[in-house]
């Protein structure tokens, strides 16, 4: 995977299917009705009953709908890949103006892959993923993928500048 800054926004390119697939999962994650991910990001806050009755009455549908609306511009923001020439590889461009809820959107996607995979902190740690099943090494691999994208979109990687699109010679 390569990355470069231009004028309107982030593109990722080189992205190979496995990664595609990854993000496209996105969306789906942050929709996901499974009880462990609704009680990861829509977490109990309260010890008590009357202000946990508020919160879920109040707050919980707010955040249901942010966390929709970030699966709905990041599905959309997907359906602009473009396939690399020759390759099986694509190449996404995330637009300046929707890099907060693309931020929002892959935290909580790395926070649902990490409960339906039944991963522990010690599943994070190097020498932890020798010790994950088949299965829990995906989600650890997919993770990871999506933590590099946002560190990228925080600005701790130093990438080139590229001008515009044009001038990377993308549609």
């Amino acid at each position: 995977m390569w990355v470069a800054r231009v004028a309107e926004g982030y593109v990722f390119g080189g992205l190979l299917p496995q990664a595609v697939e990854t993000l496209k999962g996105v969306p789906m994650l942050l929709e996901s009705s499974d009880g462990r991910v609704r009680a990861r990001l829509l977490p109990e806050t309260f010890e008590e009953a009357e202000a946990q009755e508020t919160w879920q009455r109040h707050a919980v549908p707010e955040l249901e709908r942010l966390f929709l609306s970030r699966a709905q511009l990041v599905r959309r923001d997907l359906a602009t890949m473009r396939k690399m020439p020759s390759t099986d590889q694509q190449v996404l461009l995330i637009p300046d103006g929707h890099v907060s809820a693309w931020l929002a959107a892959l935290n909580a996607a790395r926070l649902a892959l990490f409960e339906m995979n039944d991963l522990e902190a010690r599943h994070m740690e190097a020498e932890g993923f020798g010790g994950a099943t088949k299965k829990q090494q995906e989600a650890l691999l997919r993770i990871h993928l999506l933590a590099e994208i946002q560190s990228v979109l925080l600005g701790d990687f130093e990438i080139d500048e590229a001008g515009s699109l044009d001038d990377l010679g993308i549609d």
